[in-house]
């Protein structure tokens, strides 16, 4: 019975060990990837609708009078 308590200690031990090291290399290879992708994907301005406060990029607002940015035609023709 003593010999099995100790089996089973070291088996616990041997996977908690293995398992971290999974750890540690799957987080340093996360973070490259989420680098890479930041890199490639830069931030673009968000904008807020003048009639539903909506915020939207920039580049799919739609523009009306005044410099006012909207997010569709119908709250552009609405104002």
């Amino acid at each position: 019975m003593k010999y099995l308590l100790w089996g089973l200690v070291l088996y616990l031990g041997w996977r908690w060990v293995t398992a971290s090291r999974k750890t540690v290399s799957s987080d340093a290879a996360d973070g490259q990837s989420a680098r890479s992708g930041a890199d490639a994907q830069a931030a673009e301005k968000m904008v807020q609708c003048a009639r539903c406060g909506i915020h939207l990029p920039v580049s799919e607002a739609v523009s009306g009078n005044d410099a006012q940015l909207f997010c569709c035609e119908a709250h552009r023709n609405a104002a």
